[in-house]
């Protein structure tokens, strides 16, 4: 009897694990995929959390000698097909084929993207003609090349810094060069062999972009740098089997994609964590270049009942006596969510507003957003107090806006009483008499 018991309980504890294994996996499904280039293979897909194959991006040959592969700022995954000598762009979600963005001359060998940080601007490096060249992403139209004196074969690291500014990889020259887009200069970044470096491959920020990693295939390393300075930091690796391409792991590993697979490394100390995807894992075969982007499932419909004309601003100014005269903006160009994009943000001027307080509680606000240079809508003006008060505006209270310490008291959030309830102004300052101020309120009727 005690046997049947045990195994009733044996039983019971599998059928639990199964249940488990099948529907906790479920519950903890990853929301992002590793893309790994194989030069000699396709983009293979992969589950950035397990390492598990999930597909090729492309089966139609669409890809021959694939290298970088990014979500641009329109949202799709754009891939250099470095044999064909073409940058194809697909559905980030889906993975579909959408199109070929550009197609560049036989033999230019493309290998890298970078997107220009606020500007509409795409660059592709030529690893043959050693040059960028520079499209514009709105109409694919080209916009000139760039020649890279100093950098000698541009391979597929190549990246835009938190700076703007286009970090170059020079494979043949096993340096990193700079491209400033202001001034349209080339300059020496990461000297020539610094530190042993040889056929520099992949660049990678850290997140909190005071790092740069930086791949040296024929040395076998990884070294770091400090970021934006350039200066050396530390060997994070060596003796590692051809490393190219970089990315950051869902949980804050180093990822290393090398001929002995993805290797996951300890950031600050290189040491290993494991092997994310192993060497020829779903047909892989020279890995060049790696990246993990997030997992889309389903892509909501807003609710258009739920969605108002609320609209804000901003503006600056100072605080002279009891009165401030700021320069209000708007922006525009930018998308909710995933699809944020600084880049797109464009801050038109709005017009202008002025302040004018009364008491430590009270302000008179008017505006002018009439003409040229403006949103024209139009001039007007009411009465605002404040919504909560704080210790800063009882000292104010007590001696008075003109022998307050310092002009801390008016920060805060701010209205025109309750018949204008629904709209509001959030006021700061640094104490000094400069004034920041955000305006939540309403498109005009009709808009």
């Amino acid at each position: 009897m005690s046997g049947k018991c045990g195994w009733r309980v044996r039983w019971a504890v599998l059928v639990s694990l199964l249940f488990f294994s099948v529907f906790g996996a479920q519950a903890q499904e990853c929301d992002s995929r590793l893309l790994v280039s194989g030069y000699e293979s396709n983009v293979h897909v992969y589950d950035a959390c397990s390492g598990t194959f999930l597909r090729i991006l492309d089966a139609d040959r669409r890809l021959l000698g694939p290298q970088a592969a990014k979500i641009g700022p329109d949202g799709r995954l754009w891939v250099v097909s470095e044999g064909m000598d073409r940058i194809l762009r697909y559905n980030a979600e889906t993975l579909d084929y959408i199109d070929t963005f550009a197609v560049l001359p036989p033999g230019w060998n493309v290998t890298g993207i970078a997107f220009g940080l606020g500007r509409d601007e795409v660059y592709f490096s030529s690893y043959k003609r050693n040059v960028l060249r520079r499209y514009a992403i709105s109409t694919g139209e080209a916009k000139g090349d760039i020649a890279l004196r100093g950098v000698a074969g541009p391979d597929n690291g190549l990246m835009t810094g938190p700076d703007g500014l286009i970090y170059i990889p020079g494979y043949d020259s096993n340096n990193v060069g700079v491209y400033i887009p202001g001034s349209g200069e080339v300059v020496p970044y990461i000297g020539v062999g610094a530190n042993g470096l040889r056929n520099t491959r992949g660049l990678l920020v850290s997140p909190d972009s005071e790092k740069i990693y930086v791949t040296g295939e024929g040395s076998g390393q990884v070294l770091r740098f400090n970021f934006p300075t350039g200066a050396f930091d530390k060997v994070i690796r060596t003796g590692l089997n051809r490393p190219t391409g970089l990315a950051w792991g869902v949980d804050g590993s180093l990822l290393v994609a090398s001929r002995a697979g993805v290797l996951k490394l300890d950031p600050e100390s290189g040491a290993d964590r494991g092997i994310l995807v192993g060497a020829g894992s779903g047909g892989l075969a020279g890995p060049t270049y790696a990246a993990v982007i997030p997992v889309r499932t389903e892509t909501p419909v807003p609710n258009g009942d739920r969605i108002g004309s609320q609209y804000w601003l901003t503006a600056v100014g100072r605080l002279n006596g009891n009165s401030a005269e700021l320069e209000a903006h708007t922006a525009l160009g930018a998308a909710f969510g995933p699809a944020f994009d600084p880049g797109q943000i464009r801050k038109p001027r709005w017009g202008s507003l002025r302040l004018t307080f009364t008491s430590c509680t009270e302000a008179q606000l008017s505006w002018n957003s009439t003409g040229e240079n403006t949103a024209n809508f139009g001039n007007g003006g009411y009465r605002l107090e404040r919504i909560i008060n704080n210790p800063l505006v009882a000292e104010c209270q007590r001696t008075g806006m003109a022998a307050a310490p310092n002009t801390s008291w008016l920060s805060g959030t701010w209205y025109g009483g309750p018949t204008r309830d629904g709209e509001g102004f959030m006021l700061d300052s640094d104490g000094n008499g400069l004034i920041f101020l955000t305006w939540f309120t309403y498109r005009p009727a009709g808009t």
